[in-house]
Parts: C-alpha cells; structure tokens; sequence
C-alpha cells in the first residue's frame, strides 16, 4: 500500500507534540501510535495493541539495538558508582588545578573528542566531563552541544568507527552495481573535506567556545549557570537523575578512585576490539573496522564499574551491598533512556514501513537540475533524518539514489557522498527522536528537549552556509563549495558575535 504524504504524520506529529509539552515518551508514543492506526486501516484499537506487538517489542529484539540497550544501561550504573564513591569529585578537583575556567572546560571537552573519534563520544566523555563543567558552571546544555557537534560528525568522518564501514558498505555496493572500478574506501576518504555539514559543525563549536557566541536559548542556560551556578534549568527534567552526595566529614577524595577505573575502561574497551576484530589477522586498522564496538564499551563500564566499587570497599565507604545497590540504582536511574531509544526505534520503523523516504525522494528526484543534485540531496537527506530520526537510515537510503545519480549526470561521487552525509548529520541533529542526540542528553545529564532547543539554532546557521556550500560546489568544483561554505559560516559566525549580548565578563574568571 502506498501511504504518500501520510508516511509523515507519524513523525511530525511527535516531534511537534515534544517540543510543545516536553514530553518525549508519550510524545513518541502518540506517534507510534498514530503510524501503526494508519498502517492498521486506521483502527486505534488494533493500531494501539500493533504499537507494541509489532513495533517496540522488535525493535528491542533487534541485535544492534538490544546491544545498545545494555550499553545505556550500564553507563547508568557506570555513572552514579562514579559519583557516590567521590571519583567524579576526586577528578573535579584535581583537573580545576589546570583547566580553571569556563573556556577551558569546554576547550578539553572539544578536544577529547578526538580521542574516542573510533566511536561516539557523548556517554564516556560526558561522563568524564559532566563533574568538571558543573564546577566551572558550564550549563548542561552547553556540554551536549559541544557533545553532540563533536559525536557523529567525528564518528562519520572515521575509518574506525561503527560508521567508516557502514558508510563504505554502502558505496561498495552501488560501485560493484554500476560496474566501476573505484576503491569504496578511497571514496570515504575523498569524501571527507565535502562533508560540509559535519566539518562546520565541529569547527563552528570551536568558534563558539572561544568568542562565547552563546545565542536563543542557550544564551539564557548560561548566564543562568554564570549567575546563579545553576547548570540545568528549575522546570528541566534531566535524562539522568542525580541526587545530592553524603560523605562523611573529613572524607578524603583521591584521585586514583578516578584514575583506575578509567584505566580499566579504556584497557578493556581495546582489549575487547582487538579480541572480537582479530588483531592478528586483521592488523590493527583491520581490528577495529571489524570489532564489536557496542560490546567493547559495555565490557568497558562494566569493569570501570567493578573497579570503582570495589576501591569504595577497601576504603570502607561502602560495604560489598551498598556498594552493588548503588550500582543498580545507576542503572534504575537511567532507565528512561533505554525506553525513549525503543520509541525512537519504533517510529523509525513505522516511517520505513510506510516507504518516507522513498516517497520524500520521488517527491523531490522527478525536478533535480544536475548543478543542483548535491545541494538537494543534502536537503533531501537532513528533512528524512529530521523526520525519523535516523542518520543511519538516511545513508541507506539516500546512497543508492545519489550514487548512480552521479554516475549519470557525470558529478563528483565523492562531493555526493558527503551530501548524503551531511544531510543525515544535520537533520539527525535537529531530530528530538534522534537516538544519537538523546545519547547527547544523556552525556550530559540534561533536560533532552532543552538540548535539542539550545542546539536548533547553531545547526540551521551551519545547515543553510551547507547548502550554499553544496550549490556553489555543484555549479563549480567542489573545492570553491568548501571554500564558500567556510567563508559562509565564519562570515554569520562573526556577524552573530558583533549583534549579540556577551556573557558577563566573569565568564572567564577562574571558578
């Protein structure tokens, strides 16, 4: 059955319904809901009873996304063991020593980034520097901005990452059934510098940071952190709960109850890719183009975890109980985040069941100029990611049309490709019902639609200089499209500085 401009409703409903009431479960609920009446002849009953049988309970079966699941879930136990055994503290303290104001919080948040560019940073460098931020007074929104710009972007633009062969998969595939010769992973790393979007975006965070270009909404969340050190706003619901801590008087925070168990993460985490990539056969790229990264981080937190608990045991601030039962209610307290993630998953099902993507790509591919292929694929791209939250998605969808599209209208693959990219980076960016950007909000510990308000702005700034940057390449080369998009974004960027208020002085004043 053809659903057409249908296939929307289901997606649209509960993205609006979020941002207007903040209410991401029932929100995506209502969407669920709404698709599976539609695909069940519009019975509400029948379309009621189909949201669960048909739609969450496979998106929990599905291997990947069960993996994810688990992973979510010891992150929450991995998280709060952190803070109740005082090692969050214990590194809060001793990294204020050096990195002692708000600029520089976020400029080793930027930078860390770098170093889980093999994965999507937001749970394990939001976890390290949640406990920094907050002491600097750096809002919680601010944190999954930075997070999120740096997440998937970096994690598209990496060889090693889940999204490298996922990507070349995807190029492999049209090039063997176009009968070409190009090398799939050649393509990906030509593919890079056109990926505009999540170029930009990584750069354009950086820009932020350091002229304290805070806009809309964020503007507010941080002089609301500045002023009154409140990191997250009096009516925001974070995804991840956190109390108050009680220690002891007198007790000692020690650096080491922070060290080891992120020693014993990371060690376990490459021990694991090398062990499920097969190193020895593979080589150590091979390794990790191969490995089990979902699996490596759970094995990670979970030893991370065991080691923190058992440091609070020798140190006799938890006995063997307290110490499991705080572990558990880690994971107890971040049980939303596994049941916002099914409903995202669901509604992205519902939309791939009704054909949105195929029917958005007939609706825009039947008045495609050549010289304007790449500008709107990367538009077609980012209003799909927007409508079902998936950039992922986008790829698989978009690929097959944009490949052959520019074998025949002789165009760049790789300008094409980082289209196809870009477009998914951006509208899985702006998407409340993104899995990637709900990890974002819970990196960071923050409220999720605020998340997803602060950033909005920022990214439709780097998403309209994409665009330009897209057309300019297509009716040019490609490399004037970079040049432009550059010139673009810092020319707003800068403009942006010169008309808006500044953040009080004390901004940069150690805390």
């Amino acid at each position: 059955m053809e659903y057409g401009i249908l296939a929307i409703l289901p997606p649209l409903i509960a993205i609006v319904f979020a941002l207007l009431t903040k209410q991401t479960i029932l929100s995506l609920f209502v969407g669920v809901w709404l698709g599976a009446s539609i695909i069940n002849s519009w019975n509400p009953l029948t379309g009621f009873a189909k949201s669960i049988s048909d739609y969450m309970i496979p998106s929990i079966a599905d291997p990947w996304n069960a993996g994810l699941l688990v992973l979510v879930s010891l992150a929450g136990g991995f998280i709060h063991i952190l803070r109740v055994t005082g090692a969050a503290e214990a590194f809060a303290q001793t990294a204020t020593k050096k990195v002692n104001t708000r600029r520089k919080a976020q400029n080793v948040t930027w930078g860390s980034a770098f170093l889980f560019s093999y994965t999507e940073p937001v749970l394990i460098l939001g976890t390290i520097m949640r406990p920094l931020t907050d002491k600097l007074n750096v809002s919680r929104v601010k944190l999954a901005y930075i997070l999120d710009s740096m997440g998937s972007p970096l994690a598209s633009m990496s060889p090693i990452s889940s999204y490298g062969p996922f990507i070349t998969g995807l190029i492999a595939t049209q090039i063997t059934a176009l009968s070409l010769s190009d090398n799939p992973w050649t393509l990906f790393i030509q593919m890079i510098p056109y990926n505009f979007y999540g170029l930009f975006a990584m750069i354009g965070v950086l820009y932020v940071i350091n002229t304290n270009l805070d806009i809309g909404p964020m503007y507010h969340a941080e002089i609301r952190a500045i002023e009154t050190g409140k990191v997250i706003g009096d009516d925001d619901k974070p995804l991840v709960a956190e109390k108050a801590n009680q220690f002891p008087e007198g007790y000692e925070f020690r650096f080491w109850s922070f060290l080891i168990p992120m020693i014993l993460l990371f060690v376990t985490i490459f021990t694991v890719i090398f062990w499920t990539g097969n190193i020895v056969e593979n080589g150590f790229r091979g390794s990790f183009i191969n490995s089990n990264i979902v699996l490596a981080i759970s094995c990670g937190f979970l030893v991370g975890s065991i080691s923190a608990g058992v440091g609070s045991i020798i140190t006799k601030l938890h006995s063997v109980k307290t110490a499991f039962d705080e572990w558990t209610q880690g994971i107890i307290n971040l049980m939303i985040v596994p049941m916002i993630l099914v409903m995202a998953w669901s509604i992205g099902k519902i939309a791939g069941e009704m054909e949105l993507g195929a029917y958005m790509s007939t609706l825009v591919g039947n008045y495609l100029p050549s010289f304007v292929v790449p500008a709107l694929i990367f538009l077609l791209g980012a209003l799909i990611a927007f409508a079902t939250g998936s950039s992922w998605g986008v790829f698989a969808i978009m690929m097959p049309i944009a490949v052959p599209m520019a074998a025949s209208l002789d165009i760049s693959f790789p300008l094409v490709i980082g289209a196809v990219i870009s477009g998914g980076l951006f509208g899985d960016h702006c998407s409340p019902i993104s899995d990637t950007t709900i990890l974002a909000s819970t990196g960071a510990a923050c409220d999720h639609i605020e998340h997803v308000r602060t950033q909005l702005p920022y990214a439709i700034l780097i998403a309209v200089c994409t665009f330009f940057g897209f057309l300019v390449a297509g009716i040019t080369i490609g490399w004037l499209g970079i040049i432009t998009t550059g010139i673009l974004t810092f020319a707003a960027l800068f403009i942006l500085n010169k008309r808006t208020k500044s953040l009080p002085s004390s901004t940069n004043i150690n805390v």
